[in-house]
């Protein structure tokens, strides 16, 4: 899994067109407008289908000690398939990210995710200071 972490004093999107056989029929949500959050965009690669729950723990783990370090509880997550050269089904990708928005609801954040399948339009205002901007590869 790779992922690209901001900290964003704001993230707003629109759908704009469905990119996967896996994108539901109407976008849901179409738009959304987050202030103060971490936004990830996330990739899964084919060696994490084998790797599942542990690999759910580190990405929970690592959320958590991201989001304490900078005072924040709200996240974006958003899969974006163009992190690494090969991708996981698209299929796993979409059920981890359900599963680590589910988790990291349980330990108190406010998740939001994008729209799966979905190509964005997307405005985002990243904080300045040179941890506002981290890649991680679990």
């Amino acid at each position: 899994m790779k992922l690209l972490v901001f900290l964003t004093e704001s993230f707003q999107y629109e759908a704009c067109e469905a990119g996967s056989p896996l994108a539901a029929a109407e976008p849901e949500p179409s738009s959304d407008r987050v202030e103060g959050a971490i936004v990830a965009f996330i990739q899964c690669e084919p060696r994490d289908e084998e790797r599942g729950e542990a690999l759910l723990k580190q990405a929970v783990k690592y959320f958590r000690w991201f989001a304490r370090k900078r005072e924040v509880s709200r996240l974006v997550l958003h899969s974006f398939a163009h992190l690494a050269e090969e991708r996981s089904s698209p299929e796993f990708a979409r059920e981890l990210l359900v599963a680590l928005g589910e988790q990291l609801e349980r330990h108190g954040f406010e998740v939001h995710h994008t729209p799966f399948g979905w190509s964005l339009q997307w405005t985002m205002a990243v904080e300045g200071h040179g941890y506002a901007k981290t890649f991680k590869s679990l």
